[in-house]
């Protein structure tokens, strides 16, 4: 039989995404989880000993081929100026509440941002970044949201478990409130870039809608939805 390590190695570079121990088991059916893993580990260890570019990364519950941080500008460099596919603020903004408060419906995050959300859900499930989980078992039986694992590849983390802590964004929002704080009381010089009050700058930035501290302030705040929006549980 072909050593497991290179097979694993080619299927790496094959796959369009993080590689599963159940797909290399599909093509090396005698192969065992244990078995796979300890190959990944040693693909790993040779790229470490030999100084490559690149490393066996695990993510989205799978694992993945990816450049390391201290190549990192040099590939920006070589990217930039191709086009790239950015996120609003938007839908950073409804992304981060489906995500910490899945599986929840549209008008769990309407209710949370204040304004419409039908378009940013057009597009995070065009992008695949959320995903249908089922129907809510309150009236109209609402569709409920949640993540995939395309999501977690996007974001580079292995699992939800490794999402920011609600107490970290508390901290922050706490933190960045005193500093304002120090600012008006003229303890502290405002921020270089800071906007004076009634600029068309501020204006401007104030029609963009949240600043990302208070979607911060309401992730970590109970939520406070109308009768019948609230997701249940998913109907079978």
């Amino acid at each position: 039989m072909k050593d497991l390590t290179r097979i694993v190695e080619a299927l790496l570079f094959s796959a369009d995404g993080p590689l599963k121990v159940a797909q290399v088991q599909e093509v090396v059916p005698n192969a065992d989880t244990e078995a796979i893993e300890a190959a990944l580990a040693e693909l790993g260890r040779f790229y470490a000993e030999t100084q490559r570019a690149f490393g066996v990364v695990r993510i989205a519950g799978g694992f993945q081929l990816l450049t390391l941080p201290d190549v990192a500008i040099e590939v920006e460099r070589f990217l930039m100026g191709r086009r790239r596919q950015r996120l609003s603020r938007a839908a950073l903004e409804v992304l981060a509440v489906v995500a910490y408060r899945q599986p929840v419906t549209r008008g769990d995050v309407e209710t949370i941002r204040g304004v419409d959300c039908g378009g940013v859900f057009r597009t995070l499930l065009e992008r695949r970044l959320v995903v249908v989980r089922g129907r809510a078992a309150t009236v109209g039986h609402p569709l409920l949201y949640g993540t995939g694992d395309h999501f977690l590849e996007h974001f580079g983390i292995e699992s939800l478990r490794d999402l920011p802590k609600i107490e970290e964004f508390e901290a922050l929002v706490d933190r960045n409130a005193a500093r304002e704080d120090l600012v008006r009381s003229g303890a502290i010089a405002a921020p270089a870039d800071a906007q004076p009050a009634g600029s068309a700058d501020a204006e401007e930035s104030r029609d963009q809608g949240p600043e990302p501290d208070e979607v911060a302030a309401v992730l970590a705040s109970p939520l406070e939805a109308e009768d019948g929006e609230r997701g249940g549980e998913v109907q079978t």
